[in-house]
């Protein structure tokens, strides 16, 4: 509306303010659930690949019948190592010939902005730089009539 001196009224400038503000907020806002969705993606792709180091750990014990396992790549699993966010990578906590004890999950960010924005809502067991490290528990129990010889870390 324009008044009889060729100025907006007030009622229109308080209308042009709020609107101005809801689209700020509703960017923000946006922007801001986008990261947290993009953080549960990463997180639940971590677990997946948990997973599935989990059962390829499981499955080398059940083939070689030792406890100890050699390394693990992330191409042996059937998951991407890549997404639009940044590379994964998956290793043990060691190698033969000891026994592992943890899974480790890496995801490196691709682009440094995006890394600022999401790293907030990330929980992963440390992180340097642009690569966050996720820790998890291998856990393998050996059945009651199986034994292990600790010269070899191979069931007996």
């Amino acid at each position: 509306m324009v008044s009889q001196h060729g100025l907006l009224s007030v009622d229109m400038l308080r209308t042009l303010l709020f609107l101005s503000i809801m689209a700020i907020a509703s960017s923000s806002l946006f922007s801001l659930l986008s990261n947290k969705t993009d953080a549960k993606e990463i997180e639940r792709h971590i677990d997946n690949i948990t997973a599935l180091a989990q059962a390829h750990y499981s499955k080398g014990v059940m083939t070689t019948q030792c406890l100890a396992q050699p390394s693990i790549d992330i191409n042996q699993l059937d998951i991407d190592a890549y997404d639009y966010l940044g590379l994964y990578d998956v290793s043990y906590d060691s190698v033969s010939p000891a026994r592992p004890h943890s899974v480790t999950v890496r995801f490196t960010f691709t682009f440094p902005n995006k890394a600022h924005a999401i790293s907030r809502y990330l929980t992963p067991s440390h992180h340097d730089g642009m690569s966050f490290y996720y820790q998890r528990p291998l856990d393998y129990q050996l059945v009651d009539f199986q034994h292990l010889d600790r010269a070899t870390g191979c069931i007996k």
